[in-house]
């Protein structure tokens, strides 16, 4: 028999492993937008054999002070076996939305509702983004980091217990980096607990 198991901490695990590649000096923001699509997650026990607590689409923007409560509610009321969970995968959409900018050599690059390589403008002799034209740019995920095993810090869901509680918080300052003068998408920080 299951019961309900909340997890907050889901979003944070969404992102961990997609590596931003190698960066140079500087950094820039999202400012205000990083969404992404989770359409599958799964629990384990032992690392191979997975649970699905979650299965749909549901974007889920980690930028915004909500996105913690976003991701709980993909989970909020599945009913998930007793055990000891030591493994999350996620499974993501193709797609990620971002909208930020980074000044690499006194010019702002920032998104321009372009996708891909065309995902950036400069604005010349200028260190911020202009008024118009910086929006929301959508950028592919490789297929190979749209499926990502996490080991979080471990939660034990015992029968007839409170609900297992993760606190996430994210930080998306530097996610723009600056990778030989061209500016690449990478993960957010992120701090998790498990209680």
């Amino acid at each position: 028999m299951g019961r309900n198991l909340r997890l907050s901490a889901l979003a944070a695990l969404i992102l961990l492993g997609w590596g931003a590649g190698v960066s140079l000096a500087g950094s820039g923001d999202a400012d205000g937008t990083y969404t992404v699509t989770v359409t599958k997650v799964e629990l384990s026990t032992d690392g191979s054999n997975f649970i699905t607590a979650f299965s749909g689409s549901s974007a889920i923007n980690i930028a915004s002070a909500t996105a913690g409560a976003q991701a709980a509610g993909l989970v909020s009321g599945a009913a998930i076996p007793p055990g000891n969970y030591s493994t999350i995968r996620v499974t993501l959409g193709s797609t990620l939305l971002i909208k930020g900018f980074i000044t690499i050599s006194g010019n702002a690059n920032y998104t321009n509702g372009g996708t891909d390589s065309n995902g950036f403008a400069v604005n010349i002799g200028d260190a911020n983004p202009p008024s118009s034209g910086y929006t929301i740019s959508t950028f592919t995920i490789p297929a190979a980091n749209r499926v990502n095993t996490f080991t979080p810090p471990s939660f034990t869901v015992k029968e007839g217990s409170a609900a297992t509680t993760c606190s996430i918080t994210f930080n998306t300052a530097g996610v723009i980096t600056n990778s030989g003068g061209t500016p690449t998408i990478g993960p957010p920080d992120v701090s998790v607990s498990v209680s």
